[in-house]
Formats: C-alpha cells, structure tokens, sequence
C-alpha cells in the first residue's frame, strides 16, 4: 500500500510531540523531586542542628553532674555529715553548677530507701526511685510542667569508698537554656516543640517556640533523653513555574513552536519539490513515448536526480535504439519489437560468441486461438492482442535478453549467456508473472494463453539453425499436448526422448 507524503510527516510530527512531551514530564518530575529533595534537606537539618545543641548541652550538664558526684566531700556529706552540713553542701554544688534551679543529696539506706533533708516532690522521688530499680543512668525528665517553676530533673549515684551505692545526687535543672536554643534555633513563622513520653504511646508537649502550621512535620530523636524534637517549618517548596523557571518554560515552549513551524515548512517544501520531480518525470515518459528524450529535466531533489538521469540516460539510448531499428528495417511497427531480420542477426551473434562467452537457449511462443480472436473480434482486436501481448513480455524478461516478433502471433525469447538450466527457470518465472488477461476493446477482455517450445545452443551444434529447429519441434509437441505448456528440449538427450514439461 502506498505511503503518503502528508502522512509520513504528520507521523514525525506526533512521534516528536511524544518525545517532548515525554522529555518534558520526565524534567518536571526530576525537577520537583529535586526540589522536595533540597527542601526536605533544608528542613532536616534544621531539626537535627537543634536537637544537636540540645544533646550538647544535657550531655554537658550529665558530665558535670557526675564530676560532682565524685567528690570526698560531697560523700563524706552525704554519710557523715549533718543535715545542716548536707544543706550548705547542696547550697555549694548548687552554685557550682549552670542552670541549676536546685539540688538534693539523698541517702541509700540498708533497706534500700531513699532519704533527704528535705521533703521531695513526689514526681522527683517517683523519678529517682524509678532510676535506682532499673541501675541504669538517669535521663534527664520534665517536672511540674506548664508552670513558671517549670524544670527537669537530672540525678546521678554517688559512690562510697568502696565502690558501694551510698545515695544520689538530684538536680533540678531550668527549662530556660532548652528554650533559649529552640527561640534561637527557629526560623521566622516555624514551629518546634520538645515532646515527652507520659504513659504508653502518649506524649506532653513540654516546651514550644512559635506558631503551628499545617506544613510538614520533622520529628529528631535526642539521643541523652527520652525527648522528642518536632519541627514544622513555614516555608513550602515554591511553585514548579515560578521565577527564573517561567523564562526556561517559555524558552522550551517557544523551541517547540519554532520546531513545529520548521517542520511544517520542511513538509510544505519536500511535497514541493517531489509534486515538481514528479511532473518532469511524467514529462519524460511522455517524450519517450513520443520518440524524443530532451537532455535536461529540471529536477527539485538530488536524491531523485539521480535515478532520474539514470532513466534518462536509459531512455536516450532506447530512443536511439529504436530508431536505429526503425532505419535499418530491424523493428516490427506493430509490437515495436524486434523483427524476424534482427532476431536471426542476434542469435548469429550470440551462436558465434557461445564458445567464448557461454551458451544461449531460445524460447519459442505461439499465442493460443489467435485466428479466433480475430474471426470474432475484429483484426483491430488482434493488432489490440499482439500489442499488450508485447508490451506484457518486455515488462518481464531480462534487459539482455533478445525478444522479437517473428510473424503473426509468433514471438521468440533469445535468453542470452543463460544455459539450458537457467533458462528453465527463467521460463517458469514467465509463466508466473505474464497477465492472465488482456484488454482487446474497451469492455472485452482476453484470457491469455501460449504454447511454448524451449532449447538451449550445443557444442556440436553448426549453425544458429540447430537451437532454432529444436525449440521449434518442441513448440509442435506442446501443441500436439494441448497448448498452454511449454516443453523442452535437451539438446544432449536428444528428440524426443526426455522434455521437461513447464505448465502455466
């Protein structure tokens, strides 16, 4: 089916929409992960900056803490001492100590109590009893929260001589340095929030800085604490198009248009160009037709330029070819095929070149009920039926080959250089590809058929006459066989004995 020009280039035109469009949905995505990428970078470090500060200063508060507990003196108070001289050591290390609100020495006794000089609020017994059960350091807790006296406990054992538990030391440390790192650590218009584990899965929220949003939500884990860092930041990725991206959008959309403009003027000028080589090669034909092939056509495209002389210069010597036949007397006028004058001087040719270049084989054809064409439609029907009956074989056989109106409905084929063999195939291909019909009159169509007789040159051949009477008794046997065959005649097993039998 034959492919159309708009078409084709319609096809590229959509194939190319594709891949923009694929190019262009691939770059969005790339570009908004980028973007969630950077802003998720941006918030995360926020987040982890600050809970980094806040690990830095509770681990500087443990540190110290547990350098305290270390002291002869603050031991041989917490055993020896008075409950006087254990209240002006708390009131030393109290001092001693950044950020703390207030500290108490307590006693580990025999029966595993606890005891102080003073009465404890019961959150921070709960909590330092609860880290004396477990053995493990104590992390720093929230008490009393959502009151001015808000703080968190943070305690640590003291040690004997001996190596043995002799109490704890518990400080109440102020919420004011967390909060002063979550106020200097938020961005304007964020939120962040220091959570609490309180029962189970539940949480408190025991300091906050800012506003909350309904933008997204980082959550760091603070790795001296049970404490939780929640930040929710008040900037959100800007938009795909916006800024500087509005121009790159434009750009690339401004490149598709010109793209398609491009390729909409290629598609106008190439059917051009192939609408102007196709006339001057209709023109051609049409002059050829004629007899006479002008040196020049003007040609659009040197693609088609090409072939175009090529068919030219093929028509030129055609032209010259035939109208040497013409003066020579050489052509048949009705077929235009050569006549019976040149077929001899052809096969003489060829005979006398067969030892040099190769054998020969001649086809000979006779057109079946001829005469009735004739009888019934008229002499011009028959003229009608030698014509496309020529014009058929010179569409199918070889460029050198010989075809040649011998007389009437007589033709003969003269398959140059081709032996015995390869002229059968050659024959069978004939069969296959002549028409199964010809035109005689508008509106009256022939059912063609022909009888063939096929031979090939011999070394002990001595004249050009040997191959033609061969294939001309093999013409009479396939006639005798009922017609529309064609049989063959080896020239080395002899007549009759073994022909080939091709069938149409």
């Amino acid at each position: 089916m034959a492919q159309s020009l708009t078409r084709i280039h319609l096809q590229v035109f959509l194939i190319l929409l594709l891949c923009f469009s694929a190019i262009g949905y691939a770059g969005y995505l790339a570009l908004r992960d980028m973007q969630w990428s950077s802003y998720r970078e941006r918030v995360l470090q926020t987040s982890q900056e600050t809970a980094a500060r806040i690990n830095r200063l509770l681990t500087q508060q443990r540190q110290a803490l547990e350098k305290t507990t270390r002291l002869p003196a603050v031991v041989m108070a917490l055993q020896r001492g008075s409950s006087v001289a254990r209240s002006h050591k708390e009131d030393e290390i109290e001092s001693q100590l950044p950020g703390v609100v207030s500290v108490q020495l307590m006693s580990h006794n025999n029966s595993g109590g606890l005891s102080s000089a003073e009465a404890l609020d019961p959150a921070c017994l709960d909590y330092v009893q609860r880290m004396a059960k477990t053995n493990t350091p104590a992390v720093p807790e929230f008490h009393a929260t959502g009151t001015p006296a808000a703080h968190y406990d943070l305690a640590a054992p003291i040690m004997n001589e001996n190596r043995s538990l002799a109490g704890y030391l518990l400080a109440r440390f102020s919420s004011a340095p967390l909060q002063a790192i979550l106020d200097q650590s938020l961005p304007p218009h964020a939120y962040m929030e220091l959570q609490q584990p309180v029962s189970g899965a539940e949480t408190q929220a025991v300091l906050t800085a800012g506003e909350p949003s309904d933008t997204v939500t980082v959550s760091s884990e603070l790795g001296n604490s049970h404490w939780t860092l929640i930040y929710q930041p008040a900037e959100t990725p800007s938009l795909i198009l916006s800024g500087s991206r509005k121009i790159y959008f434009a750009i690339i959309l401004s490149a598709f248009v010109i793209i398609t403009i491009v390729l909409f003027r290629l598609y106008r000028k190439t059917l051009k160009a192939v609408r102007h080589d196709i006339h001057s090669l209709v023109r051609m034909f049409r002059d050829l037709r004629e007899g006479s092939v002008r040196v020049e056509y003007p040609m659009a495209l040197r693609e088609f330029a090409e072939i175009f002389d090529y068919l030219r210069d093929r028509g030129q010597k055609l032209v010259k070819e035939k109208e040497k036949l013409r003066d020579m007397g050489l052509m048949d006028h009705l077929s235009q095929l050569g006549n019976r004058r040149h077929f001899e001087t052809r096969l003489q040719e060829l005979f006398d070149a067969s030892k040099a270049s190769g054998l020969s084989s001649v086809l000979m054809i006779d057109m079946d009920h001829f005469k009735a064409v004739n009888d019934k439609h008229g002499h011009d029907a028959g003229d009608a039926l030698i014509v496309g009956f020529a014009n058929a074989l010179r569409k199918v056989v070889r460029q050198t080959d010989v075809l040649a109106r011998l007389g009437g409905d007589e033709f003969c084929i003269i398959y140059s250089y081709a032996p015995l063999e390869k002229a059968t195939v050659l024959v069978e291909r004939l069969r296959k590809q002549l028409p199964r019909e010809i035109l005689l009159t508008k509106g009256v169509m022939h059912q063609l058929r022909w009888t063939g007789g096929l031979s090939a040159m011999s070394d002990k051949d001595t004249k050009p006459d040997d191959v033609l009477w061969r294939a001309d008794q093999a013409l009479l046997q396939a006639k005798e066989a009922g017609r529309n065959v064609t049989k063959v005649s080896d020239p080395v097993a002899g007549l009759p004995a073994k022909k080939k039998i091709i069938v149409g």
